[in-house]
Parts: C-alpha cells; sequence; structure tokens
C-alpha cells in the first residue's frame, strides 16, 4: 500500500485512520491479530504511532490487548448477545407496542431527526455514531411505555450490552442498511395509527433481524475458511 498523502495529519491519526477503515471494511475480521511491525513498515512509519493509533482503537471498544499475542481486533460473546436480543425482542416489541399511542408529534418528529442523522452516519461509515443512534431511537420509545418494571428490565438487558451496542455493526455492516429502513417504516407506523399488534410483531422481527445477520455472517465467513 502506498503512503497516502499525510501532510494534514499526524502520523498517529494517519494509522488511526488506516487500521479503522480495514476493520469497518471486514479486512481485520473479529479476534484478528493486528501486527504492528508490519502496519509500521507498510505505511513507512515507526512502530509508535501505530501503538498510540491502537490505543485509541482499544478506547472506541474496536481492539483489546490478549497476553502472549498483543492487539487483535474485538469480537463479542455472540451465544450471549442471542440470547439477550430474544428477551429484548420480546420485552421491546410489547413496550414499543404500548408506548405507540403516548407518542406525541414532537417525539414522532424526534424520531425522524434521528433517522436523518443515521442516514449520515451509515453515509460516513460511522458504524459506532449508528449504534448510538439506535439506542437513542429506541430508548426514546420505551421511555413511553409507562411501565417503569419493563423499562427497568429492558434497561437491565441493555446494559449486558453496553460494549457490544456501540460496536455489533462492525461485525455485521449489511445489517446497518436494512435495520435503518426498519426505523423508517416503524415511524411510519406510528404515524399512522398502526394498530398494538402490528407494531408488537414488526418490532419482534426487528430485533430477530439482528440474530439472524449475525448468524448468517458466521455461516459467511465460515464458508470463506473452507477456500
Amino acid at each position: 500500500m502506498k503512503k497516502d498523502n499525510t501532510k494534514n495529519i499526524s502520523k498517529t491519526e494517519y494509522a488511526f485512520k488506516v487500521i479503522h477503515a480495514r476493520i469497518l471494511q471486514g479486512v481485520y475480521e473479529p479476534g484478528d491479530r493486528i501486527v504492528i511491525d508490519q502496519i509500521a513498515k507498510e505505511l513507512a512509519i515507526s512502530h509508535i504511532p501505530v501503538r498510540e493509533a491502537l490505543r485509541q482503537l482499544e478506547a472506541d471498544g474496536l481492539v483489546t490487548y490478549k497476553q502472549n499475542i498483543g492487539p487483535v481486533v474485538q469480537s463479542f460473546n455472540e451465544e450471549e448477545f442471542s440470547q439477550v436480543m430474544v428477551v429484548l425482542a420480546i420485552l421491546e416489541a410489547y413496550a414499543t407496542a404500548t408506548g405507540a399511542f403516548a407518542l406525541s408529534r414532537d417525539t414522532i418528529k424526534k424520531l425522524e431527526k434521528i433517522n436523518a442523522d443515521s442516514k449520515i452516519a451509515i453515509n460516513d461509515l460511522d458504524f459506532e455514531e449508528y449504534g448510538r443512534l439506535n439506542h437513542e431511537f429506541h430508548a426514546i420509545i420505551m421511555g413511553q411505555c409507562g411501565n417503569a418494571y419493563l423499562q427497568e428490565l429492558i434497561q437491565q438487558a441493555w446494559q449486558r450490552l453496553t460494549q457490544t451496542r456501540r460496536t455489533i455493526f462492525l461485525f455485521i455492516p449489511k445489517r446497518i442498511k436494512s435495520s435503518h429502513e426498519e426505523h423508517e417504516k416503524l415511524v411510519e407506523m406510528f404515524k399512522n395509527k398502526a394498530s398494538g399488534e402490528e407494531i408488537e410483531a414488526f418490532v419482534r422481527t426487528h430485533r430477530m433481524n439482528t440474530i439472524k445477520a449475525i448468524q448468517e455472517r458466521k455461516k459467511d465467513y465460515l464458508r470463506q475458511s473452507k477456500f
């Protein structure tokens, strides 16, 4: 790889951008080791800025350090994630259906604004920002359900996935576009006064689609690894 024009950015920023882009694009898979010597040589810079870039990526939750191995791309506990998402699919579906009738025009406009910002994040390949907006979108709706105990259960489930929620779309980038489209459709359902049953079924499918995307990605990875 030829060195990019880095006159306006530091070597650390340059290394960060390159490694970050490779993680987003799937060049570096979850669990892959990141070889500092190789990157430094490839980018024609010293080890120091590469290490600093990796520390920044570690702070962002994209890289972790393993003993006797070094920096690796962050992975996640697929089994735990899937189990918690099944619970959320049930709880959030009911909470959304319950809270839908309490959504004011201003709140719906706020949801539309989040969707607009989400589209910008998708175009910028800012999956972490999309994850944050995704959480905000659902949190606003959950706040309308009027059941404090249900909200507490959902919050507990969300907390178990705190780190994964920030980066999940890195592992399933194809899911991000369809997730956004589903959010837009859900807002339209709110505006058109869809029934509680329709909304509950839609949200349950919306959450389960994320699990399906993970399963499909795993199958694709196993297929590719055979060649």
